[in-house]
């Protein structure tokens, strides 16, 4: 089976009990709406191949990643954290 987008994320977010869905209307490039425990985070697309919030939780291949793809699918250490941060 093929991974899917930010598939260690959503796994990440389904453990906690959450909620992880790709929105396409209403965004100019579309964003992925997380939402655990009552907040919610919505994380738009930059346009340019990138969900920043969503890339900077994964390790970066090299330096000054700017897409997706300039990262592993392997998480930072303090990526649940950081996730958590960003809910409001």
């Amino acid at each position: 089976m093929a991974a899917r987008a930010y598939d260690t994320i959503r796994s990440m977010v389904e453990n906690l009990d959450g909620t992880m869905v790709y929105q396409r209307k209403g965004y100019r490039y579309g964003a992925w709406i997380i939402r655990i425990d009552g907040k919610e985070a919505v994380l738009k697309a930059a346009g340019n191949q990138s969900f920043p919030e969503l890339d900077n939780l994964h390790l970066p291949r090299h330096p000054n990643p700017k897409h997706w793809n300039d990262y592993w699918r392997e998480l930072l250490p303090d990526a649940e954290k950081r996730l958590l941060q960003m809910l409001r």
